[in-house]
């Protein structure tokens, strides 16, 4: 194991804390004042150049190297979910009905960590260090935020490499995928409206049933994925709620329902925004009734930068067993708006295992999620090396 790794292994005994302290105060999307505060707080102590970006919540702090040749970033999201966690937690949010379930307390651990680690190799970093705690990624709002606040503006020299890495159940502590590809999928919400007319129940004949109409885009939209789309490419279609009617029993005029869209592809991202609009207004044309659909695009795909993939795997070898490392596309289409960096500098996003063998966790936003402590040293290497790795070259 990498010498990095057994420094990071020695911080243990106060990265743990913080770890838990963050998990025990979450804060939702752009609500992260005292996350903030803490945060500032930290990096204070490593003497570090914050950048004023004028926002109520989220750091932005540079760390200059002796050599100033290259710049390197680092990234960590801040927001935790609506989300109230099992009650047999160890170490449990004292927040009701909010928690950290996607594991971004443990992101932010691994990131200061990696400040720590790096303000120790000062005076021989061949280059300069960004390190980024970026809000509201739960609601995809935080990175355009931050560029909307000048963040690459106010850096003395363009960005050569974004890294940033996230919790992931799906493997246990000890692996990594590190994708030549796709790291995370594109997203786009939608609402749909159904505008129909109210009647007497005993008379369906006489009025316009957005029900019935709505039974039908459902099923309907459910064959996007099944019968339209090609098996090998990747694709989420799906409503997450319906609304309809406020008196029990009475016929309703009115129904929206709401959901997403999620593909590596951009083009089959679109090809799908035009199915969704085309299926409902036919079937609204046919059930006699009028529709609206509004698609809201809310990130792009995070496709890693080719000119990172070295430095990447680099740092993979140096922490992981050959057979721990992944190079392969998520096994499933989570979006992140990472990948809003990602369309002005060289990006890169690593899926790292959290889960532990005997005390399974559940899946990222379901009430058992938890971060195996260990994944913590390796969460800190990871992005250390990564930067060192970018800079050595």
């Amino acid at each position: 194991m990498d010498k990095i790794f057994s420094e990071a292994n020695a911080l243990t005994d106060v990265l743990i804390p913080i770890f838990h302290h963050l998990h025990r105060f979450p804060e939702l999307s752009f609500k992260e004042f005292e996350t903030t505060r803490f945060i500032r707080e930290e990096l204070k102590h490593l003497d570090l150049d914050f950048l004023d970006l004028g926002m109520e919540t989220g750091v932005a702090a540079l760390l200059k190297g002796k050599h100033s040749n290259k710049l390197a970033a680092l990234r960590a999201d801040m927001d935790a979910v609506p989300v109230t966690e099992d009650e047999g937690h160890a170490v449990k949010s004292s927040v009701s009905g909010v928690a950290h379930l996607c594991g971004h307390d443990f992101h932010m651990t691994s990131l200061l960590g990696a400040a720590m680690l790096l303000k120790q190799r000062q005076s021989l970093l061949k280059g300069d260090v960004l390190f980024i705690f970026q809000p509201a990624e739960e609601i995809t709002r935080g990175a355009q935020a931050m560029l909307d606040h000048g963040l690459w503006t106010k850096l003395p020299k363009p960005v050569d490499g974004l890294f940033a890495l996230h919790a992931s159940p799906h493997f246990p502590v000890g692996t990594v995928l590190s994708s030549r590809g796709y790291a995370s999928a594109s997203k786009t919400n939608f609402r749909i409206r159904l505008q129909g007319t109210t009647g007497h129940s005993g008379s369906p004949h006489e009025y316009r049933d957005v029900i019935s109409a709505a039974n039908l885009i459902m099923n309907h939209l459910q064959q996007v994925v099944s019968r339209d789309n090609n098996p090998m490419s990747p694709l989420v279609l799906a409503v997450h709620t319906i609304h309809a009617g406020d008196n029990d029993f009475f016929v309703t005029d009115s129904l929206e329902m709401t959901g997403t869209i999620r593909a590596f592809d951009e083009s089959l991202q679109r090809r799908t925004e035009q199915r969704v609009d085309e299926i409902v207004r036919h079937i609204a044309k046919l059930q006699g009734v009028t529709a609206s659909v509004d698609m809201l695009p809310e990130v792009p795909s995070q496709l890693n930068h080719e000119g990172l993939f070295e430095a990447a795997n680099r740092a993979c070898k140096r922490l992981f067993s050959p057979d721990k490392i992944l190079d392969r596309p998520p096994a499933f289409l989570g979006a992140e708006d990472f990948a809003v960096f990602g369309q002005d500098v060289p990006s890169f996003f690593y899926w790292l295992g959290t889960n532990n063998e005997v005390n399974r966790s559940e899946l990222h936003h379901q009430p058992g999620f938890v971060v195996d402590t260990h994944a913590i040293p390796l969460g800190v290497s990871l992005l250390t090396l990564s930067v060192l790795e970018l800079l050595e070259e």
